[in-house]
């Protein structure tokens, strides 16, 4: 293990996000771009950046089995967990218990956790990064979707057959959810994509992750999280905490296998949840919540990941 310098990496994502904050607190950025900002993230560069991850990922050679059951089954209990939580004890509607969900178990792998493990290492899997994203993108994600697009369309009301059609409407016009189908199906055809095209998407990719932490930044003035520190605190806890602990479980459950992809996928757990969390979160409710509670979860994640970090090695 080499000596790792996660302020190093938490710094940068904080000077963005504070960027952004000040934009919009001294009115050189309007509050109301930031709105628009969001989608562009939503609807192009993210989607961009998860067609261009999978067709440049041979995800048949990219399969440990117990690496994938491990990060993938304490994945998806930290979702279901947040999930009945939210609609158990905190009495939340179907839309803001599934966001928590997410915020409970989809980890910020490429911008926190992949600079991480690299220190962590020196040099990283290929294949453990990929499958991390795999269960990430192909699990989680897709999940997460369906339950707010169903959430939505259940609460405009009308017959079955109606509240079918819009969920259906909406899923196969998710950009997110057709940049994974698509990614998935041009990886598995071996095709390359052409270098223009790759190229182009990759100036949508790299802006991903800049103007998402702009927004969150510019999300956060003005905002009042009396009331709601409750919900904040404990969607920390479960990302930084139960998330990690899930699949740490779930690796003692399973035969032993290779110790460095037992340790990846414990610690990819451990990072807080994906910078377009609160961008997600704007398309179905006021992502001031959970602007704050990202900051939060990842100012936190200083200390966790280093807990984490000292008890793994």
């Amino acid at each position: 293990m080499q000596d790792v310098s996660v302020i190093n990496i938490i710094v940068p994502i904080f000077l963005v996000i504070g960027i952004g904050y000040l934009a919009v607190r001294t009115e050189l950025m309007p509050r109301s771009v930031i709105p628009g900002m969001g989608r562009f993230v939503l609807y192009f560069c993210l989607p961009a950046l998860i067609f261009t991850t999978l067709t440049s990922t041979s995800i048949l050679n990219a399969m440990t089995p117990f690496y994938l059951i491990a990060y993938g089954v304490g994945s998806l209990l930290a979702y279901l967990i947040g999930f009945a939580f939210s609609k158990g004890v905190s009495k939340t509607t179907t839309a803001e218990a599934g966001l928590n969900g997410l915020g409970m178990s989809l980890s910020n792998s490429a911008f926190v956790g992949y600079p991480v493990l690299l220190q962590v290492f020196g040099t990283l899997p290929a294949a453990a990064f990929t499958m991390t994203l795999l269960v990430e993108n192909l699990l989680i994600m897709p999940l997460a979707l369906m339950v707010l697009e169903l959430s939505r369309a259940l609460s405009e009301g009308g017959s079955t057959r109606q509240v079918f059609t819009r969920f259906i409407k909406r899923l196969v016009t998710q950009p997110i959810l057709l940049a994974i189908v698509f990614g998935t199906l041009y990886s598995l055809s071996g095709l390359g994509l052409p270098g223009v095209v790759s190229s182009g998407l990759d100036f949508l990719a790299n802006a991903s992750a800049g103007v998402a932490l702009f927004v969150i930044g510019g999300s956060l003035v003005g905002i009042s999280v009396k009331g709601e520190l409750w919900k904040i605190s404990w969607v920390t806890v479960g990302k930084l905490c139960i998330h990690p602990l899930l699949v740490a479980l779930m690796v003692f459950l399973l035969p032993p296998f290779d110790r460095q992809l037992q340790v990846i996928a414990i610690l990819a757990a451990s990072m807080p949840m994906l910078s377009i969390y609160p961008v997600v979160a704007g398309n179905y409710l006021d992502p001031s919540r959970f602007a704050a509670t990202l900051v939060v979860a990842t100012l936190t994640s200083f200390f966790t990941i280093s807990v984490v970090l000292t008890l793994l090695f």
